[in-house]
């Protein structure tokens, strides 16, 4: 529990960190280069990561989960990943090229953004951070994409000065990628064998990994339907500005999203081991029955955050002439708790036990639901119309993560924390809308209300948590109990 707990604050600050990042240069970027130039960047890059994404296929996830399961065999560690990176490395030729003649073929307005985006691909192609993963070096990825960002924000204040400079923008941000990863390279020897290389360059070993990386393809690939499709759909029905705003509104949602998300970073690992192993399956569950509580109790608490401050978020981060993004993330963030608990499912529960399959098919339904609302919503309404029809998505995701999950997680349990973090939220974001806060600076204005809000929120749950007689909710104040008594007790010694 204590490394568990190490590794995902560590994710966490990480996490942190990638929020302050966005708040450093977006303003910046949002004035200097305008909604337009910033809507053909996210277009191009929209087309490119699509590429990007058949480099690994599903080698995050499969990589992560084939590392974990194989422990502390230096021998079979190295075997599965050049194994595994055999593939990678052969999509990555074959997609670079691929995209180079789709540029040359089919797109003729900014093409030399486009050709820029190129460098994503080959980042792509040297990505391993799914092995660091897998052996639960999380600090080595943490600390080399720390370095890549504040590299990238100092390169993005020195050289982008004009509306003209959005290549230099795109150079800026794929390059600091591909120098990141090669610095995991050299991080590498310390846990796998170079020579095996050698052994394990039979294509018939290469390609045994790669119908299962395709399997845990399909979930990416549909995934990013209602991510890079809906920007491409909104650019062609609408315009390249409703791009920007709706790229805005996502990437503030996208912060609170990574905080979540780096606690199935940190438990697929451990989960796919612990599965693995009978005896451990009964503390397996119980992390699940943790996880669950924990996420719901950030997810609604950053949604109605978020509802609370959303309108001078914007507008001192973006500027006016972003309001239509205030609509945009206060329509995004209801599918916040839904992601939350979908994440935890798939990371924890599904994909560490190889159930593929109800992955699969979760994705791919949420990624109908996508692609069927877009259709029918984004010509009426616009940015509005994208929103929701990535609300649509996430929410049909969830569901069906719910539904084939509920013969072996007993939800039921959960509904009375669920309610009571709802009933808190609620309250939060309904005072926070009634005290007067007659305050002139925006940024001064969104800090006492995150103050205020924390602190309404975490007077409720706190006496929700110290009498509730839920099962899920005593584990919990056991384990913090526990921990507390450890480190009293060793500061008594």
């Amino acid at each position: 529990m204590k490394n568990l707990a190490k590794n995902f604050l560590s994710n966490a600050l990480y996490q942190i960190f990638t929020i302050i990042f966005p708040l450093l240069t977006m303003p910046y970027i949002a004035r200097v280069l305008g909604a337009e130039q910033l809507g053909i960047y996210n277009y191009t890059y929209a087309i490119a990561i699509y590429f990007a994404m058949f480099v690994k296929l599903g080698a995050d996830h499969y990589g992560n989960r084939s590392i974990a399961k194989v422990g502390t065999d230096l021998n079979k560690r190295s075997e599965v990943f050049w194994e595994i990176f055999g593939v990678q490395f052969l999509n990555g030729i074959f997609c670079t090229l691929t995209y180079l003649l789709f540029i040359f073929l089919f797109i003729k307005n900014n093409q030399k953004i486009a050709y820029l985006q190129v460098f994503l691909i080959i980042s792509y192609s040297l990505d391993i951070n799914w092995f660091f993963y897998g052996v639960e070096q999380f600090n080595i990825v943490i600390l080399r994409n720390t370095m890549v960002k504040i590299f990238t924000i100092i390169c993005v204040f020195l050289f982008v000065k004009n509306i003209g400079d959005v290549w230099i923008y795109t150079v800026i941000i794929n390059a600091g990628s591909i120098i990141g990863f090669l610095v995991t390279w050299i991080q590498l020897k310390s846990y796998i064998r170079f020579n095996y290389i050698f052994k394990c360059m039979s294509l018939k070993k290469i390609f045994s990994h790669l119908r299962p990386t395709f399997v845990l393809f399909i979930p990416i690939i549909s995934a990013s339907i209602f991510t890079s499709f809906t920007t491409i759909l909104l650019g062609q029905i609408t315009n390249m500005k409703n791009v920007g705003f709706y790229d805005a509104g996502s990437k503030v949602l996208s912060m609170p999203k990574s905080v979540i998300a780096a606690l199935g970073t940190v438990m697929l690992p451990k989960m796919a081991a612990a599965y693995e192993n009978e005896k451990s399956k009964k503390l397996a569950n119980e992390y699940l029955d943790i996880s669950i509580v924990f996420v719901s109790f950030l997810s609604i608490v950053f949604t109605f955050g978020l509802l609370s401050i959303s309108n001078e978020f914007i507008l001192l981060f973006y500027g006016n002439g972003y309001l239509k993004s205030i609509s945009v993330l206060n329509f995004l963030v209801i599918y916040l708790p839904f992601y939350a608990l979908g994440n935890v499912i798939r990371t924890q529960y599904l994909i560490p036990q190889s159930k593929d399959r109800p992955f699969v098919i979760s994705v791919l339904l949420g990624a109908i639901a996508s692609v069927i609302v877009n259709l029918i919503l984004i010509r009426p309404l616009g940015v509005v119309g994208a929103s929701l029809g990535t609300v649509a998505s996430e929410v049909v995701l969830a569901l069906y993560q719910i539904f084939a999950a509920r013969k072996e997680i007993d939800l039921k349990k959960f509904i009375g924390p669920l309610i009571l973090f709802f009933a808190a939220g609620l309250t939060m974001w309904g005072l926070l809308n009634v005290i007067p806060l007659a305050i002139h600076s925006a940024m001064i204005k969104i800090i006492l209300k995150i103050i205020i809000g924390a602190v309404i929120y975490l007077a409720i749950c706190g006496f929700y948590f110290i009498y509730s007689k839920n099962s899920t909710i005593k584990l919990i104040r056991h384990a913090l109990l526990k921990n507390s008594t450890k480190k009293i007790s060793n500061l008594g010694k």
